[in-house]
């Protein structure tokens, strides 16, 4: 059993695509190391931690990131394609209304948390900045490409976590 047994080439290599931008565009390093950074450092953490859970202050700050990458987009890059423009303001306007919402509490705590988690914010970011940086065609190859893209993060972020040793209090017993 083998992946393409699943996928298409066209979309392992979408995939390989948006994994290898950073290598294959460095340009885009600026934008994305935050996003990889900020995402990986984030996940470490509520590994460790496993009895903490994102709370309103966190939710919040995850929405700048939503703002902060779609303005970067916009200033930094070169979007000419209607589609590129949806995806760019489509970012910014999610992190205004998800900000919005988790600054007053208009929602429900554990809806906020799930769509302003650090897994899903970071990896969305970095998906949408590597389609739009390396001039990706947006089809549906690509879109394929992205949700397996997302998936794998997603894995990732959740063996990172299994992995991570858990907290210890200051007897060296796990908390």
């Amino acid at each position: 059993m083998q992946i393409t047994d699943y996928f298409s080439e066209e979309i392992i290599l979408g995939v390989e695509q948006i994994f290898l931008a950073p290598i294959n565009t460095p340009e885009m390093i600026p934008t994305l190391l935050p996003l990889i950074l900020g995402g990986i450092v984030l996940e470490l953490y509520f590994g460790k931690h496993k009895h903490e859970s994102l709370g309103w202050n966190s939710s919040v700050s995850n929405s700048v990131i939503w703002i902060s990458t779609g303005l970067t987009l916009l200033l930094t890059s070169n979007i000419t394609g209607p589609i590129e423009k949806t995806v760019t303001y489509f970012l910014i306007g999610v992190g205004l209304l998800t900000g919005y919402l988790n600054f007053f509490h208009k929602w429900n705590s554990t809806v906020a948390f799930l769509a302003s988690s650090s897994g899903m914010v970071y990896s969305l970011a970095y998906v949408a900045t590597v389609i739009i940086k390396s001039g990706m065609p947006v089809n549906q190859i690509t879109l394929q490409s992205a949700i397996l893209s997302l998936t794998v993060i997603g894995t990732g972020f959740q063996i990172i976590k299994f992995l991570e040793p858990p907290e210890r209090d200051k007897f060296g017993l796990q908390t």
